[in-house]
């Protein structure tokens, strides 16, 4: 009889579960454990592969597609470019001063939270480029008039010399992100040819989306409440720890979120290995049936920077710590492809498919396993 999986192998296999990583019946991703239970997830909407994970690493932007295609796998390129042109899907400044993925619903509570602290974390960066609250007033009126059809960077950093402000260096870069952080502008539809996107009037592209907006008399302690909710029923089994670092806000602010989200059974606490774990109540039940976890043979080709890793602090339950340099080389904040296997990861792929896993090899299942999602990650881009 083999040995019981440690606990936090079954945290990490039930991370896959709660961010739609295990494999659905019937589609080229693969096929589920034997009695394992369809994951759920959409096979064709990216929109709600972000809408469960409220937000995406996005800053480069081709290995945020692929973080959803392996979400959506009935979804391609294709797929992921409509849902950007419909509004569904916005890219913006929003958490740890990165680029992410969000859906416009969501997108206002991120911002209500987060808005303020980027804007201070940002202060001394901003002072150093020359910017100040008056020249982002200022370019208010500008950005919105230019992108008001849709405008490219380009386009938009023309617009500001135009009125007299430089954007050598990393200057313009910091305005629109100003801008951005101001709700001002935010990038939306996708540029002819499907090379970036186009920058829009943040106000009019989201309330054309989601019918509405919470800029004005929003509720940053209420905002933050469903942020938790949000977080830990799509990355569950996570800490208080790794919440407050993903969002970039403080311990106090959430603790006090999840006592009111666990107060009322939207999210439940279990301790694993010693931590407080927080997670939706269908996850708990997971935990707390024991046996080896969900997806236990699953193998998946996972972008750089993708959340199955980003989205926690504290990564040993998914990543040996003797490994992370093979993930993140020199520790230069650069994260990259990952296989993972049974909710650990076991190696790395490049750009070109080719796998290099940990050890001296991956074998041979894991392997053909190893090249169907090559075959679907090919797939997914062939349109």
């Amino acid at each position: 009889m083999s040995a019981a999986p440690a606990p936090r192998t079954i945290v990490a296999r039930a991370r896959l579960a709660s961010q739609g990583l295990l494999p659905v019946r019937g589609h080229a991703h693969g096929r589920p454990d034997a009695g394992e239970p369809d994951a759920g997830q959409s096979r064709t909407d990216p929109a709600g592969a972000v809408r469960r994970l409220l937000l995406v690493q996005a800053q480069d932007f081709g290995q945020a597609f692929w973080a959803l295609g392996v979400r959506t796998p009935g979804a391609d390129v294709a797929t992921v470019r409509a849902a950007f042109d419909a509004g569904a899907i916005v890219r913006t400044w929003a958490a740890r001063g990165t680029l992410v993925l969000a859906v416009p619903g969501v997108l206002d509570d991120v911002l209500a939270v987060t808005a303020p602290r980027m804007r201070a974390q940002t202060a001394a960066v901003f002072r150093h480029s020359g910017i100040t609250a008056d020249d982002l007033a200022a370019l208010a009126p500008v950005a919105l008039r230019r992108s008001a059809g849709g405008a490219t960077r380009s386009s938009l950093l023309e617009a500001f010399r135009e009125a007299g402000q430089p954007t050598a260096g990393q200057r313009g870069y910091h305005l629109l992100m100003g801008l951005s952080l101001e709700r001002v502008i935010v990038q939306g539809p996708m540029a002819a040819g499907g090379a970036g996107q186009l920058f829009v009037p943040y106000r009019n592209w989201l309330e054309a989306a989601q019918g509405r907006t919470r800029h004005d008399g929003e509720d940053p302690a209420g905002a933050l409440e469903r942020l938790a909710v949000g977080y830990f029923t799509g990355h569950g089994p996570a800490t208080e720890s790794d919440f407050a670092w993903w969002l970039g806000v403080p311990l106090t602010p959430v603790r006090a979120a999840l006592a009111a989200a666990g107060a009322d059974g939207r999210l439940v606490r279990r301790e694993v290995s010693g931590s407080g774990h927080w997670m939706a109540p269908g996850t708990a039940a997971v935990l707390d049936a024991g046996g080896p976890g969900p997806g236990a043979r699953s193998l998946v080709a996972l972008p750089g920077f993708d959340e199955y890793l980003l989205g926690y602090r504290d990564r040993s339950a998914t990543l040996p710590a003797q490994h992370a340099a093979r993930v993140v080389p020199g520790g230069n904040g650069v994260f990259r492809r990952t296989i993972i296997r049974g909710g650990a990861t076991v190696g790395t792929w490049s750009a070109e498919g080719r796998p290099e896993p940990f050890g001296a090899d991956l074998g041979p299942a894991v392997a053909r396993a190893f090249a169907a999602r090559m075959r679907a990650y090919s797939r997914f881009w062939a349109r």
